[in-house]
């Protein structure tokens, strides 16, 4: 009899196995529909992206004969699982998801009378699995057992150790695996101190600081760290208790009334000269904070995480850069990229690469070496074999650290670049589900929807995008957009407008002078269209109509409308689509 108790079994040590809560064996005969249910079950919430199990169990198939293989495999887990008492599998337009609360994994929850013990029994994970020609499963399968062999060796290793005090200070969350907190750039909370004179509002403080910890915890290049205990302090921070924390940086704040304004203050610092590097004030309605606490949140992880960003690549390029480790190398690496000159491009690229010699298995190492190339592709306008590299280098980062959105933001875009839309949506929305604050894959988001067809949905995302990275290099792409998805909506006013403030902060943007040329163009002024022009042949004297054609709208007939502009305002028609394309953006 099935009582509310009940659960399904499943076993993924040894031979695959899974049991109705009634004790009746379900057969799955596909391996790759055993695959399925098993990364399902180790993953957050028991839920995947179906682009994910997509690349994953099918990613040697083109994507159309993919995506039906994957509907297919849902379908007969659906008949074989599903019953109107019970389902387990739960199918939802772009996700899919294992219902845990009703099935037991032996991973997390072992059977004592089948002889199990977490991580530690016997039976290798997934026994017997293979899935040949799938080089993505087969990384994440490899993957999957090491960290179970990590985790049942930690484990011995705790019951072996004597009993220890606990530390004074906790990391929250890891730069990245197999490298200390010390290595790299880690931030501590200080407690926010209540200037409010209400007693009640320390603990919109203390939830003010534990939230913001939760979400840094997902910036996964930084080490975030609980940096007092609650304890009485001072007014201001003295150097020892600073070098004390163990943080190179550290955020102090405080919480203040105006009105019926809640007032929050905070001020980061760098731990080892006492130095303010940079400082914010958010003030919230108390009759909306809490519709805007969670915006408030996004923004200050954001401008924190670009701050630090900018501040750890300007010290790496001051540091001699001979035996560097490999955060010295990816720091300065990143310096270079973000200089956006062609020679600092190579030079980035050949610091990452350097950086993954030394280790080939670093999410870190990875995710910058992918972000080279992209950007060597997106500025060279590269072929498709090239940007089929960038897919794979992007899905080895994504099995290197599955909780690391950036990995997710670079697979995504590989997959727009590819035309593949749907799946790179998938990517994307997944990237800033897990990283909130990452501004470029917001901003990517929109970049797809304007090449998609979406162009009226893609506003949201790019304004978000903006207002999260107000100062960042690469503002420039996001005002593009913006002024092509006014484009696309016929208001070219508006989409002159952002073309105008993108070519400020970038001068040789060809993508938002061409967007202006256009507007001009449509909106018969036709004078002022050639000027502009003339200013696109100034700062790009090598431009063709090659540009244009590589854009990867889904609908060509777009990148047709672009070049009838464009080429129409030049003497030299001919000479300007055969002009060879050899320039970077």
């Amino acid at each position: 009899m099935l009582t509310w108790t009940s659960k399904f079994k499943l076993r993924l040590l040894g031979p695959f196995s899974f049991v109705d809560p009634e004790g009746r064996r379900i057969v799955i005969s596909s391996r790759k529909g055993a695959a399925l249910i098993a990364m399902l079950a180790v993953s957050k919430d028991g839920e995947r992206a179906r682009g994910w199990l997509q690349t994953q169990l099918w990613g040697s198939r083109e994507p159309k004969e993919a995506n039906g293989s994957l509907r297919r495999e849902l379908s007969d887990l659906r008949q074989r699982l599903n019953r109107p008492s019970w389902t387990p599998l739960i199918c939802e337009r772009d996700r899919v998801r294992l219902d845990l609360s009703i099935v037991s994994v032996d991973i997390f929850e072992p059977d004592d009378e089948a002889g199990t013990h977490g991580a530690g029994q016997s039976g290798e994970f997934l026994e017997g699995i293979d899935i040949p020609g799938e080089e993505a499963f087969e990384d994440w399968l490899r993957e999957q057992r090491a960290r179970l062999l990590r985790s049942a060796a930690d484990n011995a290793a705790t019951r072996a150790a004597p009993p220890r005090a606990p530390a004074a200070i906790s990391v929250s969350s890891p730069i990245w695996p197999g490298q200390a907190a010390s290595d790299g750039p880690s931030l501590a909370i200080l407690r926010f101190t209540n200037l409010t004179g209400d007693p009640d509002d320390a603990y919109f403080a203390e939830g003010f600081k534990q939230e913001l910890i939760n979400r840094l915890s997902r910036v996964r290049w930084l080490a975030v760290i609980a940096g007092d205990s609650g304890d009485p302090r001072g007014a201001t921070i003295s150097s020892q208790e600073a070098r004390g924390l163990g943080a190179k940086y550290f955020l102090d704040g405080s919480i203040r009334t105006a009105a019926d304004l809640m007032r929050i203050d905070v001020t980061l610092y760098e731990a080892v000269r006492l130095q303010a590097v940079w400082s914010k004030r958010i003030e919230i309605g108390r009759s909306v904070i809490a519709t805007a606490f969670d915006e408030c949140l996004q923004e200050l992880v954001a401008h924190l995480g670009a701050k630090i960003d900018h501040g750890e690549q300007s010290s790496a390029r001051e540091r001699v850069p001979s035996n560097a480790n490999i955060t010295d190398l990816l720091w300065r690496g990143r310096w270079h990229l973000n200089r956006l000159h062609h020679a600092d491009s190579d030079q980035a690229q050949e610091l990452f690469a350097r950086a993954l010699a030394l280790d080939p298995h670093s999410p870190e190492a990875l995710i910058n070496v992918t972000h080279g190339l992209a950007w060597a592709i997106w500025t060279g306008r590269e072929s498709g074999n090239r940007v089929q590299e960038m897919r794979g280098l992007a899905q080895r980062s994504m099995r290197a650290d599955p909780s690391d959105g950036r990995a997710y933001w670079l697979a995504g875009t590989a997959e727009t670049w590819l035309r593949h839309m749907q799946p790179a949506l998938d990517l994307l929305y997944q990237a800033v589900e897990l990283t909130p604050s990452l501004a470029i894959a917001h901003a990517q988001i929109g970049s797809t929807l304007n090449l998609s067809g979406g162009h009226e949905k893609a506003g949201g995302h790019l304004e978000l995008a903006r207002r999260l990275s107000p100062f960042d290099v690469h503002l420039f792409f996001v005002l593009g957009e913006l002024a092509m998805r006014s484009s696309l909506l016929r208001d070219y006013r508006e989409a002159i407008a952002y073309a105008d403030l993108a070519i400020v902060r970038r001068e040789q943007y060809w993508y938002a002078h061409m967007v202006k040329i256009d507007a001009l163009f449509r909106l018969g002024e036709t004078q002022q269209a050639k000027v502009a022009f003339e200013e696109l042949r100034a700062v790009r004297p090598r431009f063709t109509t090659k540009y244009i054609d590589w854009i990867p709208f889904e609908d060509r007939s777009v990148n047709h409308r672009f070049v009838e502009s464009v080429a129409s305002l030049s003497a030299g028609r001919t000479r300007l689509a055969t002009e060879g394309n050899n320039s970077r953006r």
